[in-house]
């Protein structure tokens, strides 16, 4: 996105409001707004009550918003697009004048495939590869949730139960055949960690077993089944208690973390105050993202939600509950056409697949496996098939002009979107958005401000909730001293974006070489949004101020020596009269370090025992003795510089880190090796064995010998120096020992880095 990507200060809201002060100020707002009056594309949005975002939207930051219930009907129009063409899969399989056998078949070529994509991912996890095409985080499977991949490998382990189950009531040899891929995608449910495809997996086959055991009348059929039940129990607890699986359940700590705790359930609670907000009719299809960062308040410290980790939320989200509730009553009405069960109507098959769907459905409690096609299209696909056939159906001729109709529809609009998408087209809509965003990047490489403005402009009249279309634009804006037009845009990107420190980030290196106080400001806003990241996300400043704008440079310095965490990297870009200047500061504003943790005091008396005054450094030991333990090399150099070199080289014995020596591996005499050494004059390990030995036969000028005769070689180990230190304290000849052991310390250095 060109030179930075993320943005700036509010007006309406404080610097560093939040999501969570926006949710605040909703709550406070229980007066009602006036109408929203406009046009009409899809439902015009003053046939209801006008939202509370929405008007917060409109009313405190400027954003132009279209006269439909959904604010962004282009992106919504898209996936009513795909909506439209689910419902036309699960209209062309329901509708199959199928026989029996073409049923069973279609199934057993559906469980095959699967089979088949498990085997396939099972192949590039063991090689450590995977298809360009496929992304993926644990780079397993063609889906970017794990879920999604173990969703559908669970789906079709139940089914191939009941064809193995077919095979083996006709006594066909096939049914191994079908084990075998039971046991590839098992397999494949475990490598992945899915604990959505295990739990799908183990409860689908106990319910399918169960039922089946149930339904034979023979006593030695019924304990088979429950046989086989427990068998299947027990192997999958055996796969559960892998290591990582075991890891993504968190039985090792369960019952010790509050449900509140965890950021499903905190998303959850987030999700449901914006349905509040809009309980019945919903915010459109595609919106979910973008207004759902406003009112994040107890999952803000999270990553950027993309959707509420729930199917039946998202679509009560969405389009309201009477959605909800005519998918519930859909599905309810379509799972009554699966009964009567009974014998020679593939009822084996059809059951497997009931099951697995109503799973799926269940399963969309806490996954968003039914928004991916992927896994949305297989279990319609299933739900179709579970059908009771032959099905009593009348033919309509309108009904095959309107789905013919539809069919070209969807054709064209696949089509345009495929063209669009492949040739940056600006076609309205998310592809439109997206090259949008494309050849904005290259414009502003190419510094055609002007052109970056036009661009990321008419996207925001399809998507005028993109926070990352107001930050490009508002980048050029900055560039082209659109001061006016960049403030609001960065006013508005962050906040669609509260959480992300990246906005306000590249909002400051926007404004740094023209208005360095706003630089500053959005700076500010950085450092509290970047949370365990604010040390590195300083620093990036620091480096950049240096170059860009030098009269920034005090104000983060100001800024850095308030804080414990931001002092270090301040204080280790600097030296000299700087440094301690610097340090004078941070001291008056923490003389005690209180703020500092063990690490931080660690660090900070390292660089002051490195860069600062010796003096000053003993001084402040002397006021605070519990800091001897932290500063002790810094105290060990003053006193050398007073020439008691002494109490310098005892400091470094007691408080020094132990040094790594060899182990001595053979238990050879003095003579031996003094042998050895004379025949391998270059031999490490003999000559430190040979100075432990000289050093407990009190032979110390010979030890003493023996070591430098090693520290004076290039490319030693730097051991033999603290050897040599030893040596000359032993002979108390404090200086030599102190001076030994500083040649020690610089030469541990370039390996500590």
């Amino acid at each position: 996105m060109g030179r930075g990507i993320y943005h700036h200060a509010s007006r309406a809201l404080p610097v560093g409001a939040t999501a969570s002060v926006f949710a605040r100020r909703v709550r406070e707002r229980r007066s009602s707004y006036s109408l929203y009056i406009g046009g009409s594309r899809l439902f015009p949005a003053r046939w209801f009550f006008q939202p509370e975002w929405r008007a917060a939207l409109v009313n405190d930051f400027g954003i132009q918003l279209p006269s439909t219930l959904t604010p962004q009907p282009w992106i919504t129009l898209g996936y009513l697009v795909s909506f439209a063409a689910g419902l036309s899969w699960l209209y062309i399989i329901s509708t199959q004048d199928l026989q029996l056998r073409e049923v069973r078949f279609q199934l057993r070529l559906f469980t095959s495939g699967i089979a088949l994509l498990a085997a396939i991912c099972i192949a590039l996890y063991l090689a450590r590869t995977t298809f360009s095409f496929w992304h993926n985080d644990q780079n397993f499977g063609p889906f970017p949730n794990r879920n999604q991949a173990g969703t559908l490998f669970g789906l079709a382990a139940i089914v191939i139960l009941a064809c193995a189950q077919d095979d083996l009531r006709k006594r066909r040899k096939r049914w191994i055949v079908w084990i075998l891929a039971l046991v590839l995608i098992g397999a494949a449910i475990i490598l992945n960690s899915s604990r959505c495809g295990i739990a799908i997996l183990m409860a689908g086959s106990a319910f399918w077993l169960g039922a089946l055991a149930f339904r034979q009348r023979s006593p030695w059929r019924l304990a088979l089944g429950i046989s086989l039940f427990l068998l299947l129990l027990l192997l999958t607890a055996l796969l559960l208690f892998g290591a990582q699986t075991l890891e993504r359940f968190h039985l090792h700590d369960f019952g010790s973390t509050g449900i509140a705790s965890n950021l499903r359930w905190q998303i959850f609670h987030d999700t449901f105050r914006l349905i509040r907000n809009s309980p019945w009719c919903g915010i459109g299809f595609g919106n979910f993202e973008s207004i759902f960062a406003i009112f994040r308040d107890a999952s803000l410290g999270g990553a950027r939600a993309l959707h509420p980790e729930s199917d039946w939320l998202w679509l009560w989200t969405e389009l309201g509950w009477p959605a909800v509730v005519l998918i519930i009553v859909g599905i309810v009405l379509l799972a009554s056409r699966v009964f009567p069960l009974r014998s020679g109507t593939n009822q084996g098959y059809r059951l497997a697949a009931l099951i697995a769907v109503l799973l799926f459905a269940i399963d969309g409690i806490v996954d968003v496996s039914g928004h991916q096609v992927g896994t949305a299209f297989a279990a319609v696909f299933l739900v179709g098939l579970s059908a009771h056939r032959p099905l009593s159906l009348k033919r309509s001729r309108w009904t095959s002009i309107l789905f013919r109709f539809v069919g070209l529809v969807l054709l064209a609009a696949g089509l345009s979107l495929v063209v669009a998408a492949h040739g940056e087209k600006l076609l309205p809509g998310s592809v439109g958005v997206s090259s949008a965003k494309q050849l904005s990047a290259v414009a502003d490489t190419e510094l055609s401000f002007s052109e970056t403005v036009a661009l990321t402009t008419s996207a925001l009249r399809w998507a005028p909730l993109d926070w990352e279309l107001y930050l490009e634009r508002a980048v050029a804006e900055v560039d082209l001293k659109q001061t006016k037009n960049a403030v609001d845009d960065f006013r508005r990107a962050r906040f669609l974006e509260p959480i992300a420190y990246e906005v306000p980030l590249a909002e400051g290196n926007a404004w740094l070489p023209y208005d360095p106080v706003l630089a500053v400001e959005a700076w500010r806003e950085a450092l509290r949004r970047a949370g365990p990241l604010r040390p590195r996300v300083y620093a990036s400043m620091l480096s950049d101020a240096s170059l860009r704008s030098p009269e920034v440079s005090p104000i983060l310095e100001a800024i850095g020596l308030k804080e414990h965490d931001l002092a270090l990297p301040y204080l280790s870009r600097i030296s000299g009269a700087r440094f301690n200047r610097a340090l004078a500061q941070l001291l008056r504003n923490d003389p005690d370090l209180r703020s500092f943790g063990e690490t931080e005091k660690l660090a900070l008396f390292a660089f002051w025992s490195e860069r600062g005054d010796p003096e000053e450094i003993s001084r402040a030991v002397e006021e605070h003795p519990d800091w001897l333990r932290y500063a002790w090399l810094g105290v060990a150099k003053y006193k050398a510089s007073k020439n008691d070199f002494r109490a310098g080289y005892e400091l470094t014995q007691r408080y020094g880190e132990p040094v790594a020596l060899p182990r001595v591996a053979t238990n050879f005499s003095l003579q031996d090796l003094e042998k050895r050494v004379q025949a391998a004059p270059n031999n490490y390990a003999i000559g430190y064995e040979l100075y432990r030995a000289q050093m407990q036969n009190g032979r110390i000028d010979d030890a003493l010998l023996t070591a430098r005769h090693f520290s004076e070689r290039r490319n030693s180990p730097g051991y033999f120096h603290f050897l040599e230190a030893q040596c000359w304290a032993e002979k108390q000849n404090w200086e030599r020992a102190w001076n030994a052991w500083q040649v020690f310390q610089a030469a541990q250095a370039p390996a500590a880095k």
